[in-house]
């Protein structure tokens, strides 16, 4: 998989193999050999110490969501029913959550929560980051309810 079908702005980046990573079902980060220092999002170079030995690192297990918000008008793959629209306008109305959880190792992930209603969203709770390639071919996180 090409960076390109994860972000939609950027076409070449140092650290491509995070989008590989993805397709193959894996989120990485980065790690500095230098400092010890993890990156998430990855980065080439270490900010810290100036390094450029970074190697690549699994992020797995769960998370303790930090902060969430709810997307009114999310993108065509979270919002297939077009049978809601907002009010005087084409958009499609169909709320999705999306929050940023704490890994034990500090790494923040951000991600889509499609699995829970955000009446049910409560900052603290576990959450699991997982890669999911979409239909359309674009990669993308969300973030799951602990064991699914």
């Amino acid at each position: 998989m090409e960076f390109r079908d994860f972000s939609l702005l950027v076409k070449d980046t140092k650290v491509s193999e995070f989008a590989e990573g993805l397709e193959r079902g894996v989120i990485l980060a980065t790690k500095c050999e230098k400092c010890g220092s993890i990156y998430y999002p990855p980065r080439h170079d270490c900010p810290k110490c100036f390094s450029d030995e970074m190697s690549w690192i699994e992020l797995h297990g769960s998370g303790k969501l930090l902060s969430f918000t709810v997307i009114f008008v999310p993108p065509e793959h979270f919002a297939p029913d077009l049978s809601e629209t907002a009010p005087f306008s084409g958009y499609r109305y169909a709320p999705k959550p999306v929050g940023i959880v704490e890994m034990g190792n500090g790494a923040r992930v951000m991600g889509w929560i499609p699995g829970i209603p955000r009446e049910e969203l409560q900052i603290g709770m576990s959450l699991t980051p997982k890669a999911e390639v979409l239909p359309n071919g674009r990669a993308t996180i969300v973030l799951a309810p602990e064991g699914e």
